[in-house]
């Protein structure tokens, strides 16, 4: 996916290494060792590779937390849209065909009942988007958002973050005025009502538990951005939770709702926080500014899946240990299954590449460092 393909991408080399960070907290803690990634795992993802992939173009961006079932968006000469697929099988159920199967775009997230995506009408921009939610239990797909255009007839500039959902609610940060001027959008998804939460300079909103919205923002021409947060339910201002409050500059951040994972401002450090109430904390940071960290992470619990191009890796906090998973593409946790996308061997708009679905029950331990 065109898109995804601009977020993720990064310098070539994958050397990590201690550096001097401000984007959380200060405490010292050991830089993540490198695990042997032997037979055992080379076996298992080769083993989950999803059928449908092997002859269609495959772009998971949701998992459902059933360790069955993923959302993707899926080119093929029968459907070409969003769909559920079952990671097992690779059948997939339709959801919502894209209007126009070249140009079209999907990136969003589950909150277990319902799905939340923009659906994107370009394949270079984020600024014309179309935004969805799906009820996976009334099946009902209904239109609760989109881009707004400037009175000249061009869109208002978006920031580039998928619309987030949790807890029955789904939020989004689009552009609506001049100057960098943009609407923090908060969305009930039982009933499709909403409002706009922050009227300013806002980044990419998401949610954590507790029925918070959460975004970056700078507060004056040129400031670093600082985390600024709102009650989901009635859109009040609230403080933001201790995790955040040391947190400058950054607009990667991924949350499973209660841990948190993010590159640095400058994309050569990766920080953790096993909880809303703890500070962050430094995994590792490039060797040099030329290596940067991807916009791929993600995290569930104290794991994580990240890229250092032209690598993607999976680590645990906990042990401070990681494992390369390939040379290239990217991958999705949640806290019970793992996909990873696999390079693709061409060049296209929409390529063909392995998906592999894994339970994380069938994946093999981090060994020993070397």
């Amino acid at each position: 996916m065109v898109l995804l393909s601009s977020l993720t991408a990064g310098c070539q080399s994958a050397h990590l290494a201690p550096r001097a960070d401000h984007s959380g907290s200060a405490s010292p803690v050991p830089v993540l060792c490198r695990s042997p990634n032997g037979a055992a795992w080379r076996r298992v993802l080769t083993r989950h590779v999803i059928p449908l992939s092997r002859h269609a173009s495959v772009v998971p961006w949701a998992l459902a937390g059933d360790a069955r079932t993923f959302f993707a968006s899926v080119y093929s000469r029968r459907f070409s849209g969003v769909v559920r697929i079952d990671g097992a099988t690779g059948r997939f159920t339709a959801i919502r065909r894209f209007g126009n199967a070249r140009r079209d775009q999907a990136d969003g997230s589950f909150d277990g009942r319902f799905l939340v995506w923009n659906e994107y009408h370009s394949l270079s921009s984020p600024d014309d988007f179309t935004t969805w939610s799906w009820d996976s239990v009334g099946r009902r797909l209904r239109r609760i958002g989109g881009a707004a255009r400037s009175p000249s007839g061009t869109f208002w500039p978006s920031p580039w973050r998928q619309p987030d959902a949790r807890e029955g609610f789904a939020t989004w940060t689009q552009g609506s005025g001049a100057e960098g001027i943009e609407d923090v959008h908060v969305v009930r998804l039982t009933s499709g009502h909403g409002r706009v939460v922050r009227h300013g300079h806002p980044g990419g909103s998401f949610l954590v538990s507790g029925g918070l919205v959460v975004w970056p923002e700078s507060m004056r021409p040129g400031a670093v951005t600082v985390m600024r947060a709102a009650d989901a339910a009635t859109g009040r201002p609230v403080s933001v939770p201790n995790v955040f409050r040391s947190v400058r500059g950054v607009s990667g951040l991924a949350t499973d709702g209660r841990a948190v994972a993010y590159p640095n401002a400058d994309y050569t450090s990766l920080w953790w926080s096993p909880s809303l109430d703890a500070s962050p904390r430094r995994l590792f940071a490039t060797r040099s500014a030329a290596d940067h960290i991807d916009n791929s992470v993600q995290v569930a619990g104290s794991d994580l899946t990240f890229g250092v191009p032209p690598a993607t890796f999976l680590a645990d906090a906990k042990t401070g240990r990681y494992v390369r998973l390939s040379r290239g593409g990217y991958a999705r946790i949640d806290r019970r299954t793992l996909v990873l996308v696999e390079p693709s061997a061409e060049k296209a708009i929409h390529p063909v590449s392995d998906v592999v679905f894994v339970p994380r029950s069938a994946l093999p331990p981090l060994l020993p460092c070397l």
